[in-house]
């Protein structure tokens, strides 16, 4: 897969992400897979918090690769399945942009921007008529912050789709 260009991941976003994380290791809501084994459990936040401050989504996939830290197979309606060889990839990238996103609202309204863009952050070769709708549109920090931290382990109501590419950055015209 493609990797995200994160517009505004700068030192005070990935400041602000750092502290987001480390809020949900406090709280004890930090989602960790049931498709890491348990060494990948031990090792998923230390691996997020050291792509967060030295790296990108890329590093963090390569940290916790799927050979070490998921299960061989996973269950698939009740049945075991072999592990998706994207599995790390989707889950990387997947929660890696959740926390930028948390950490561009937290950013934004920490000055005084109430709203922030959807954009297409990673190159897709076929994306969904839905996601593709939504670029370009405006959405309230607030809100999406919000239904971010209150959907960790599930689809958010707002924003991202799993596997979408898509992304908000602050937008200043």
């Amino acid at each position: 897969m493609a990797k995200f260009n994160f517009f505004n991941l700068g030192k005070n976003v990935r400041s602000v992400m750092l502290s987001e994380i480390n809020d949900d290791i406090k709280a004890g809501r930090i989602f960790i897979s049931e498709r890491l084994n348990d060494a990948g459990k031990e090792k998923y936040a230390a691996f997020l918090i050291e792509a967060v401050t030295n790296s990108d989504e890329e590093a963090f996939e390569a940290l916790l690769d799927l050979a070490t830290y998921f299960h061989p197979t996973t269950l698939r309606q009740g049945k075991p399945i072999k592990m998706p060889s994207n599995a790390s990839t989707i889950l990387c990238q997947s929660e890696f942009n959740r926390y930028y996103i948390r950490a561009v609202c937290v950013h934004a309204l920490a000055n005084n921007i109430n709203e922030v863009e959807i954009y297409r952050a990673r190159v897709s070769s076929w994306a969904r008529p839905e996601s593709e709708a939504k670029i370009g549109k405006k959405i309230s920090a607030q809100n999406l912050l919000d239904d971010l931290r209150s959907s960790i382990g599930t689809a958010p109501t707002l924003l991202p789709e799993v596997n979408s590419g898509l992304s908000v950055r602050i937008f200043i015209k």
